[in-house]
């Protein structure tokens, strides 16, 4: 489910885990690895991972072929590490403010209002729809990859955590239905939203596409009185 990945100097959506810290500070200590890692990053987000080469990593991270084998073991392991620090970099910037709709929603129509534009914005904001392309496809590379699987299904658990937390929240409020399953909710949205990524060149246009989608989402939510 991606709300906003633009920074704004809040707190972030979740924190990093101790094992991430201690990846992050050993490339932060090993310039090489990092070098090479930043550079790998930089290509997929601009060609993808077919575009990656090793020569040109090699050339404008100024390290070695013996640097990339011992950091890395492989190419594919240099993948791995890239696409997977792409996708954490993503979650890291999610701000946490972009739930303060929802966690200070006084009533049903209120909170339900918060979803209904959120939704519109997670598919009309150009900066959400790069990252949801960038999230779309390490789910796909994550299909021929079980080290990319297991690394990114990490992440996408807690990015789930903190947002089925809104909506335990809201339903500890009374706001939506009290025996939604907050979490399967969580997951199917966020399934929802990232799907429409793969339509977005089809002949529904987004206007269409959310006049769908908002009472879709909006439906499960209505407390029983209000259906």
């Amino acid at each position: 489910m991606v709300w906003d990945d633009r920074t704004g100097g809040g707190a972030v959506l979740f924190p990093m885990k101790n094992e991430e810290r201690a990846v992050t500070s050993g490339s932060a200590s090993n310039p090489s690895r990092q070098a090479m890692l930043d550079v790998a990053v930089a290509m997929i987000e601009e060609r993808g991972v077919d575009g990656v080469t090793v020569d040109e990593i090699l050339v404008q991270s100024h390290t070695s072929s013996s640097s990339l084998y011992h950091h890395f073991g492989s190419r594919k392991g240099l993948l791995v590490a890239a696409q997977d620090e792409l996708y954490r970099r993503h979650a890291r910037r999610e701000d946490l403010r972009n739930l303060d709709g929802g966690l200070e929603a006084t009533s049903t129509e209120e909170f339900l209002d918060y979803i209904a534009r959120q939704i519109e914005r997670i598919v009309t904001d150009p900066a959400n729809r790069a990252v949801r392309r960038s999230r779309l496809e390490a789910a796909a590379r994550s299909l021929s990859s079980p080290e990319l699987a297991t690394q990114t299904a990490s992440v996408q658990e807690r990015m789930v955590d903190a947002i089925a937390a809104m909506f335990d929240a809201a339903q500890a409020r009374g706001l939506i239905h009290p025996e939604l399953d907050t979490r399967a909710y969580a997951v199917w949205f966020h399934g929802m939203t990232l799907g429409r990524t793969i339509t977005e060149g089809s002949s529904v246009d987004t206007k269409r596409w959310l006049a769908v989608a908002i009472p879709a989402a909006l439906a499960p939510l209505c407390p029983p009185s209000t259906v």
